[in-house]
């Protein structure tokens, strides 16, 4: 078979089952994973694919929803760790906590031990699982329409439901932070949890990586003030991080 009539399949194999794995790949055509790798490595830099730990899924075409969740956490991966522990040492015993849903808070939440009595807050039904795992932390999920790609809880609900609490501290991801300070969300549905969180919350812990950082995006959920705190890490540009520091944030570089 030839290298493009391949390549063709595989696309067509995403289309229906939206991942594929290298293993799979390997047993379907006969080849060597070095070459099904090849093969992905040249779908991804046409910019048709994105790659996957042991795979690859199909880049979606609207540009208004977002990667699934399981490509968002296999990226920046070292970076997302690092972050993660800093957040998790900032966490006290017996807090009242709101985790957002994201990858970076995630992590955050894999970070967390049996060690502190916790009660957190959460509208990710992935990061609730995770916790559940631990006997000392209470766990209240944000009710609402599960988003399957990324398996937050959203809609008018999930918005009232939170009005009811008051939040010590928010730790939450976003898509990119402007040089304004504005904070952006890839999603629209998600806007408004977002927007009532920040004004709930007596403190933010905004937790990004270094490449969110003095970018915009579509949708702008709330802006960096004074007294809030972001976490990134130490590749984050030296000028930006002056810019947010000016703001009265505090900037921790993990």
């Amino acid at each position: 078979m030839l290298k493009e009539q391949r390549e063709e399949q595989i696309l067509q194999l995403l289309e229906q089952h939206g991942s594929v794995e290298v293993s799979q790949l390997c047993n379907l055509f006969g080849v060597t994973k070095m070459t099904i790798r090849r093969d992905l490595d040249k779908l991804e830099n046409e910019g048709k694919i994105s790659r996957t730990h042991g795979g690859a899924v199909l880049n979606n075409t609207d540009i208004l929803l977002e990667k699934p969740l399981y490509v968002r956490l296999n990226t920046n991966t070292e970076h997302k760790e690092r972050i993660a522990r800093r957040a998790a040492a900032m966490i006290t015993d017996g807090q009242k906590i709101f985790l957002s849903s994201g990858t970076t808070v995630f992590t955050l939440a894999r970070q967390l031990d049996n060690s502190r009595r916790l009660l957190i807050v959460t509208d990710g039904l992935n990061t609730a699982l995770e916790l559940s795992k631990r006997t000392n932390i209470s766990i209240i999920i944000i009710g609402g329409e599960l988003r399957s790609n990324t398996l937050a809880t959203t809609g008018s609900f999930a918005e009232g439901m939170i009005r009811e609490f008051k939040f010590e501290t928010a730790y939450i991801g976003v898509t990119s932070i402007g040089t304004d300070g504005s904070l952006h969300h890839g999603s629209l549905v998600e806007i408004g949890l977002y927007k009532v969180l920040a004004e709930i919350s007596k403190k933010l812990v905004i937790m990004a990586d270094s490449d969110k950082l003095g970018k915009d995006d579509f949708v702008c959920v709330g802006k960096l003030k004074s007294g809030d705190t972001l976490i990134t890490d130490s590749d984050a540009d030296p000028d930006i991080v002056k810019l947010y520091r000016d703001m009265g944030v505090e900037i921790i570089l993990a």
